[in-house]
């Protein structure tokens, strides 16, 4: 396996992405904070194992459905 020019630059982009959002959440913590209207999403996760798991099991559920059809076609 060989490194491209592409990929590295693609790699120091998304670490640079990366560290300057983590930098921007920590020094200015109200420029990413969740808007108002997310509050009742935010009090659905309570930071339980179990609330993981939940969402977790609900992503791979609805991830299942909308791939079905196209299991179903080929």
């Amino acid at each position: 396996m060989h490194w491209t020019a592409h990929g590295v630059l693609l790699g120091v982009a998304s670490t640079a992405l990366a560290v300057a959002l983590a930098g921007l959440a920590v020094t200015r913590p109200r420029w990413v904070a969740a808007p108002d209207w997310a509050a009742p999403l935010r009090r659905l996760q309570s930071g339980h194992v179990g609330d993981y798991v939940a969402w977790l099991l609900m992503g791979a559920t609805v991830l299942g459905a909308l791939a079905l059809p196209g299991v179903l076609d080929s």
